[in-house]
């Protein structure tokens, strides 16, 4: 610290431990940013103002709304270049959400953010997993053009006169959110305003809705005007060039976005959710922890199968299982199905009973799901008479029994409305069960317990083990 002596009074100066401080925080200040950078990606917004009233322009954008999100073809020319390889991404999606902000001169701002969201394929498997990518406006811009063509060419400001009557705000607003976007994606359906009724608040009774194909739209050629002078003609010549010039470019970007989706290769390992709300458990059981639900076409690669179970990975190193029925299976694992429900432990029972006798007939027990209806009926004997048999062993050859005749019915022309099986011995019993019940134990739809809970077991203590003491 140095001292300086002016006019007899001694002043400190504290300039170097000031900026040793400025420093410190500056340090300090990058270190928050960085790890809040690393954190999360805050969409950048782009905006664009109309003089169109906002009530006009809030119709236009929840008309838009239904289309604001949905799956990329590929996510390259839609994000910016990060510090990972671009073709790695895969299962792209975005979301993009819109403000309207009315302004003084009884026009609107609408302001658009892209979220953008895609699984990276690293080579290190527990490297991949989900990532954000930052959008680099392509589709917010293109939102943007498509709701300033509903609105008309009068809904966008005109300079006043000159560029720099324009003023700051002009150039700001061409600055954030260019007016003319190439490409992008667009819904099926373009709307356009209508005036609104008298007591007309959110609803959007008088939009006009036009088809709109997959490809993007050409632009319209200008109308002509009339020929008066070499000038029009000229005039004419060159705006026609420009929209030709303009449809090999709209053209040509189809061409590319056709290649990428015909030279993306789609793994062949993934299995995808049939509905929405399919449980993701930690363990292969009933019971275990729900980790989350997934939705419909969901895709998750498969690791392994175990009886009914697939066991899947979630992101990185995450995973969990489905139930086998839930899934749509790839072609490798199509061959796999007699893997797909538990295995009955028929063993356990074998040689202990023989079927005697089946028939189709109406069955005739006072168990409501199937009275009056037509059910298949086996009875089965003991295979010897010195053969005993436990309350496990005859579920494990009945439940062996409800299998095999449901791939029997399903094979035939056979019509039935349940099956029901008939223990012809001392300590037998019988077992009524629906065929909706049936289909959903063999398809893995129902675990054992709960199958048996379906059932009708008459008397049930013939299928209960006495409890040890």
């Amino acid at each position: 610290m140095a001292t300086e002596r002016s006019g007899g009074t001694d002043t400190v100066k504290k300039a170097p431990r000031a900026a040793s401080h400025f420093g410190t925080l500056l340090l300090a200040f990058t270190f928050i940013a960085t790890l809040a950078g690393a954190q999360a990606v805050a969409p950048t917004p782009y905006e664009r103002t109309f003089t169109s009233p906002a009530t006009d322009v809030e119709r236009v954008v929840r008309n838009l709304r239904p289309s604001s999100s949905g799956r990329l073809p590929t996510v390259d020319g839609f994000v910016e270049a990060g510090d990972l390889p671009i073709d790695h991404y895969e299962r792209g999606y975005y979301e993009c959400t819109f403000q309207v902000v009315a302004t003084p001169s009884g026009g609107a701002t609408v302001r658009a953010s892209a979220k953008i969201t895609a699984w990276y394929n690293d080579s290190t498997p527990a490297r991949s997993g989900y990532r954000v990518l930052v959008s680099n406006g392509h589709i917010e811009n293109d939102f943007l053009d498509q709701i300033q063509e509903a609105l008309g060419p009068a809904s966008v400001p005109k300079p006043a006169g000159s560029a720099t009557a324009a003023g700051p705000a002009a150039k700001s607003n061409s600055t954030v959110a260019p007016p003319v976007s190439r490409g992008g994606l667009r819904p099926q359906a373009r709307l356009d305003p209508a005036p609104l009724n008298a007591g007309e608040s959110s609803s959007n009774e008088n939009a006009v809705a036009r088809d709109y194909t997959a490809a993007p739209r050409q632009p319209p050629e200008p109308a002509t005007p009339p020929l008066s002078s070499g000038e029009n003609l000229n005039s004419l010549k060159l705006q026609r060039a420009a929209v030709e010039k303009k449809a090999q470019e709209l053209s040509a970007d189809i061409k590319n976005f056709e290649d990428i989706l015909h030279s993306q290769v789609r793994p062949a390992d993934l299995a995808t959710v049939k509905k929405a709300g399919t449980h993701v458990l930690a363990k292969p059981a009933d019971g275990a922890p729900v980790l989350f639900s997934a939705d419909a076409e969901d895709e998750f690669q498969v690791l392994e199968l175990e009886g009914a179970w697939v066991h899947v990975q979630i992101s990185g190193s995450s995973r969990g299982w489905i139930r086998r029925a839930h899934l749509d299976m790839p072609a490798e694992y199509a061959d796999s199905s007699a893997a797909a429900t538990d295995p009955a432990p028929a063993a356990l029972a074998e040689g202990l009973f023989n079927v005697s006798k089946d028939e189709t007939t109406t069955f005739g027990g006072k168990w409501a799901p199937l009275a009056g209806k037509k059910v298949r009926v086996i009875w089965l004997e003991p295979a010897s008479a010195t053969a005993t048999s436990t309350a496990k062993e005859k579920l494990a050859f009945a439940r062996a029994l409800f299998e095999k005749t449901y791939g029997e019915l399903k094979s035939s022309s056979a019509a039935v409305d349940g099956v029901v099986i008939v223990f012809d011995s001392a300590d037998g019993g019988q077992i009524a069960a629906t065929i909706v019940g049936v289909k959903g134990l063999v398809d893995g739809a129902l675990a054992p317990a709960e199958f048996w809970r379906q059932c009708s077991l008459d008397p049930a203590e013939s299928f209960q083990d006495p409890v040890k003491k």
